[in-house]
């Protein structure tokens, strides 16, 4: 989106897919496990199948700490519904979806860089969270800020810790900024007040909960966005 060129360093933002979500926390213990999986791709690519029913919210995460995972889901014309790589501050995969009819569907695993490496494969039924969070990027995707505004702040009400949920609804907030301001923006300087704080609180929160998760890096890059952005205040 046009309004990430706002910082003067890389904005992690996760990426506005219809119906696709990736994130650091499994939460498989809050839903029906339909597939779980663990093995190894090798150059190339692993294939799943699993019967679903039409109007079933699934939930397919890949997680590797070998490689960058890619999901594919295919349904049973091999027609691929949906696709996810990366997401909300990590190289893992997961994909959300209603599923459109009965039938036979296909996950296809694969490595973004074609190396091979270990993995764990998980098929679930979606959490609340999730389906609410699937819905906020459904809106972000076709540029409803407001209303994914909204959906982001339900997820957090649902799930707090998920840091995913604060840079979605952070991303929301820039871009409600830049659709109302268009080319008046040009800087950091140009964000109104009131959203450069809710943008930097999001993004403080979102480090923590990276750090709570071992991901450190993740956490720094979020912190010094914040301060890019409360640089402006300070004058420095």
């Amino acid at each position: 989106m046009v309004f990430l060129r706002l910082f003067s360093v890389g904005l992690v933002a996760p990426t506005a897919l219809t119906g696709l979500l990736a994130g650091p926390m499994a939460l498989s213990a809050l839903a029906d496990t339909v597939l779980q999986e663990a093995g190894t791709i090798y150059p190339a690519e692993s294939t799943y199948s699993f019967d679903g029913k039409a109007g079933q919210a699934i939930t397919i995460t890949l997680d590797s700490e070998e490689f960058d995972p890619v999901l594919s889901l295919l349904d049973a014309n091999a027609t691929e519904l949906a696709f996810n790589d990366d997401f909300g501050g990590t190289l893992n995969a997961k994909i959300i979806i209603t599923l459109p009819a009965d039938g036979t569907y296909t996950v296809v695993a694969k490595s973004f860089s074609g190396q091979g490496g270990d993995y764990d494969l998980v098929v679930r039924t979606s959490t609340e969270f999730e389906m609410t969070y699937a819905e906020a990027e459904a809106l972000i995707l076709v540029e409803d800020y407001p209303g994914a505004i909204v959906a982001y702040t339900k997820a957090i009400e649902i799930d707090p810790t998920q840091p995913a949920a604060y840079l979605g609804r952070a991303q929301a907030i820039l871009g409600e900024v830049y659709v109302a301001e268009g080319d008046a923006v040009q800087g950091p300087e140009d964000i109104p007040l009131d959203a450069r704080e809710q943008v930097i609180a999001d993004f403080e929160q979102a480090a923590t909960l990276f750090e709570e998760s071992g991901s450190p890096d993740w956490a720094a890059s979020l912190r010094e966005q914040a301060e890019v952005l409360r640089s402006v205040d300070s004058g420095t």
